[in-house]
This record gives structure tokens, C-alpha cells and sequence, in this order.
């Protein structure tokens, strides 16, 4: 009988599993059976195929026969995925698995918003991938993800932009800070500050550094930091003034460990977008998502501050 015959697609799944985890404790766990199930199932592949797939049973590693084995076990599984998004597309349903590239002040709210998106269309799947705006250029220009949420665009590409909602940013310090509290604060008095800066191509940064050079400010001190995680710990520790999106320090306001500074001309609000590549025909999945950000997005967006 011809292994095509033979094979289930459950033992399939299960040797993918053992595979993609390294353990047969694991891959039980993933797929809700017992480890000796599993066990059994591995031995009945290797026993079909006459072939060893696993080389030893405790830090094991495939063999070229298990190598083989994988490689065509994962086009069977993604072929019938691909028929069942094929199949529902007949019927205008959007399925199938969406690949989300953000920039890393957007992951502050894109979770939710897929969260509330993957209830309206519980029959898509999502991979998130989180970079600094480099490396969303790189992951576009090589087409590895289906969008990109991000402010403005990358230049150089073929890219549909859609607006979905605005990012208000705020000078922000501790609650003890000198210029804390105070009704107006002119950004000339950000000159004698030390200000904590993202790193250079950063939108963010970017953004900061046109409103200092609108109101004519020069930096005495500046201290750049990679990521906004860094740059709210080292403000709350009293090294600096950082400039934040409202999105990136809301919990940290409402614990009272940060505040926003009232500086004339602030807070300074950018585009977000939702981006998408004009070279190939986008899924419905993808589709769907673009609009439901367009008329939800900024309504999640804002809730998700005031929260």
C-alpha cells in the first residue's frame, strides 16, 4: 500500500509538533494528547516509512529521512488550509492567517485591536511581528508581511496607505518634577532639560526633533535610548524628560508615576496607517482587516488611552 494511503494527517500534525517543540512532552501538551500517544504515533510513522526520523529520544534531532518527512508534512497542512481560505473566499467569508508587521510604539494597542478584530472574524489567524521603522522598510521590501501598522510610510515602496487614527505625543516626566503641573510650560524651558531620545529614524524621534526646531530649542543635554520601555523606566527614574505617545505611557499615568508635562504646541498628534502592498492582490482576510481598522481603529484607540 502506498504511503499516501497510509499516513493520517493526525500523525502528521503529531510528528510536527515533536519536531517544531524538540520534545515529545511538549508536542502531547500542544496537541491535548498523552506523550505516549505521541510516542506510539512516531513509531508507527517509522515504522510505515521503514526509516528512522528521530535520532534518540531525548535531545533528539531529525534525520535527513525526518527532514524530508517535515518539509512535505508542512506543504499537506498548509495545501488544505490554503483550500479551506480558497473555498470560503467562494462564499465571501475572509479566513485564513493575516502576517502583521508594527512598529514598536504600536505594539502598545495593536494586540487589542486584533483582539477585538479576531472577535468579528474569529476565522482569521494572525502573526504579529514587532520592529523599529528600519526594519519595517526591511520586512516590506521583502515581503513578509501582509500590512504594516506604522506612522508615515517607508519611502521607496509600493505601498496603499490607509489613516485609521491619530497618536497624540506628550512631553512626559515624574510627578516631582520642577515643570510638573504647571498650566503652560514654553518649550524654550525644554533647553535646560536633559531629554531622553529615541533612536535616530525612529518616528517618534523624528517627530520630536521638528517641533524643536519649529520653537527654536537647542538641547544642553540628550541621552538616546532603544526602545520605549528604556525610556519610561529612565524617566520614572528621574535621569530625564522623554517624549512618549499617550499610547506608550497610559498605565504608567494613571499609577501617578509619570505625568505630562504641558508644553505650548503639545500634544503633537501623527498619522497612524495601516499599509499595504500594491504588487499583489491582498486576501479578503486582509481586506477585512484594513477596514475594520478604518472605521473602528481610532474609537479602540481612544478607549484604550482613557482605560
Amino acid at each position: 500500500m502506498r504511503l499516501a494511503n497510509r499516513i493520517s494527517l493526525r500523525q502528521l500534525r503529531l510528528f510536527i509538533a515533536v519536531a517544531e517543540t524538540g520534545s515529545f512532552t511538549a508536542a502531547a501538551k500542544l496537541m491535548h494528547v498523552t506523550q505516549p500517544a505521541v510516542s506510539m504515533q512516531i513509531h508507527e510513522l517509522e515504522s510505515m516509512m521503514d526509516e528512522v526520523l528521530l535520532d534518540g529520544r531525548r535531545g533528539f534531532r531529525l534525520t535527513p529521512a525526518g527532514e524530508i518527512l517535515l518539509r512535505h508534512a508542512r506543504e499537506v497542512i498548509a495545501s488544505l488550509e490554503l483550500a479551506e481560505v480558497e473555498l470560503k473566499a467562494m462564499k465571501g467569508v475572509a479566513t485564513g492567517t493575516v502576517s502583521v508587521a508594527a512598529v514598536t510604539t504600536a505594539e502598545y494597542f495593536v494586540p487589542r485591536l486584533l483582539a477585538a478584530f479576531g472577535e468579528a472574524y474569529p476565522d482569521i489567524r494572525f502573526r504579529l511581528t514587532v520592529r523599529n521603522r528600519s526594519g519595517m522598510a526591511e520586512l516590506m521590501r521583502e515581503h513578509k508581511a501582509d500590512v504594516a501598522i506604522m506612522g508615515a510610510p517607508p519611502p521607496g515602496l509600493s505601498l496603499r496607505r490607509v489613516p485609521f487614527a491619530v497618536d497624540p505625543m506628550s512631553f512626559v516626566a515624574p510627578p516631582s518634577h520642577p515643570l510638573a503641573g504647571r498650566k503652560s510650560v514654553p518649550p524654550l524651558a525644554l533647553a535646560g532639560e536633559r531629554l531622553l531620545l529615541r533612536e535616530q529614524g525612529s518616528g517618534t524621534r523624528a517627530a520630536l526633533e521638528r517641533f524643536l526646531r519649529a520653537h527654536g530649542v537647542k538641547l544642553a543635554q540628550a541621552d538616546e535610548m532603544g526602545s520605549n520601555e528604556t525610556l519610561k523606566q529612565a524617566t520614572m527614574a528621574g535621569l530625564g524628560v522623554s517624549f512618549l505617545s499617550h499610547h506608550t505611557f497610559a498605565m504608567e499615568a494613571a499609577a501617578g508615576r509619570l505625568t505630562t508635562l504641558n508644553v505650548r504646541g503639545t500634544p503633537i498628534e501623527r498619522e497612524w496607517n495601516v499599509l499595504v502592498p500594491t504588487d499583489k492582490k491582498p486576501s479578503l482576510a486582509v481586506e477585512a482587516l484594513v477596514d475594520f481598522l478604518q472605521h473602528q481603529g481610532r474609537a479602540l484607540m481612544e478607549e484604550a488611552v482613557r482605560a
